[in-house]
């Protein structure tokens, strides 16, 4: 997944992030079930808040683009992945 931030003339980074994602999306870039980076990995990736992109994911989850899921990583701690939905 390849994103890229403008300054933020261009919006905030989670709206630009959230387009971004959507337009991979309906491009056929990420295919359904592909499984996207955690908020943290991306954060850190494009060098922004966390907080940006979990709300990025959130605004992609309310309106079906994406699904969150909960489990377990083999530690047992709990884990949470996104996916294309």
């Amino acid at each position: 997944m390849n994103i890229i931030l403008q300054d933020l003339s261009k919006g905030p980074v989670y709206a630009q992030v959230r387009q971004q994602i959507e337009a991979q999306i309906s491009g056929k870039n990420l295919a359904p079930g592909e499984t996207l980076p955690s908020p943290a990995a991306l954060a850190q990736k494009l060098a922004v808040d966390k907080g940006e992109i979990q709300r990025a994911y959130y605004e992609l989850e309310l309106v079906g683009s994406i699904k969150k899921e909960t489990g377990k990583d083999f530690l047992g701690h709990p884990k949470t992945s996104y996916r294309v939905a």
